[in-house]
């Protein structure tokens, strides 16, 4: 049995607007992403972690999943239609605004598959602000590795016992483009294993140091005609950020 899915969007939409009232005091951030396990734990850590920060700052965190018979659609097009979906039920109870954000959270991946679709949606996010697009090349564990180690890292020092010597950055960046996303979460699990397998409500207090670390790597670029050979990063502390910056300006 599968785990349990948040697709009931019109129930959802429903409970945000009992929740948040009418009052426009409340800022949503509603998010899609391309994995369904790792970012799915990911993100519901996060809410339980920041919880009662976030309903005193008056903001609510939503991860919303595509229905099971769909999980396997994976593509970034998908991750758009499922925000979409969502948002298009939720104007229906509520009144989004300019402070109101729909994240699509993405992997680089092979790239020559997906170009377009990452192309179109980078275009929706020009000519609609409130739709971002938190991108990582190869892939989201690039973001999970940064918790614990910036990318310069020797390979001996991240995973003891190693022999290889290289950087974590390099130890991605040498494998064939479709190769890296296979390395970069072998990477990760490696790493998560040497440091006792953390949960990832553990992981979430981790946050402050993954953010700057990933500011170094600098911003994902498809438009650059040496992207994605040329750049390891990730752009989903862009969201990370706010929503701690949000939290930390709550007093309990």
């Amino acid at each position: 049995m599968g785990r349990e899915r948040n697709t009931d969007y019109q129930g959802r939409s429903s409970y945000i607007a009992s929740k948040c009232g009418k009052d426009g005091k409340w800022r949503l951030y509603i998010i899609a992403a391309e994995g369904d396990k790792t970012e799915y734990k990911y993100f519901k850590a996060l809410k339980t972690q920041y919880e009662q920060h976030f309903n005193l700052g008056n903001v609510h965190v939503e991860f919303i999943d595509r229905k099971e018979e769909e999980a396997g659609n994976s593509s970034p097009r998908y991750v758009y239609k499922t925000l979409l979906k969502f948002s298009e039920e939720l104007k229906k109870q509520w009144d989004l605004t300019e402070y109101d954000e729909l994240w699509m959270i993405i992997d680089t991946d092979e790239y020559d598959n997906r170009r377009t679709d990452i192309s179109e949606i980078e275009q929706i996010c020009r000519e609609n602000p409130m739709y971002k697009l938190g991108i990582s090349n190869p892939c989201f564990e690039i973001w999970l590795i940064l918790h614990f180690f910036d990318l310069e890292t020797g390979l001996q020092d991240a995973i003891p016992g190693n022999t290889e010597d290289i950087t974590l950055k390099d130890y991605i960046q040498n494998q064939s483009i479709k190769q890296r996303a296979k390395y970069c979460k072998k990477l990760w699990n490696m790493i998560h294993q040497r440091q006792k397998q953390p949960s990832y409500v553990q992981l979430i207090e981790y946050i402050p140091q993954a953010i700057p670390r990933a500011k170094i790597l600098g911003e994902c670029n498809p438009n650059d005609p040496h992207y994605p050979q040329s750049k390891i990063a990730t752009e989903v502390y862009k969201l990370l950020e706010k929503l701690t910056q949000l939290s930390m300006n709550v007093q309990i």
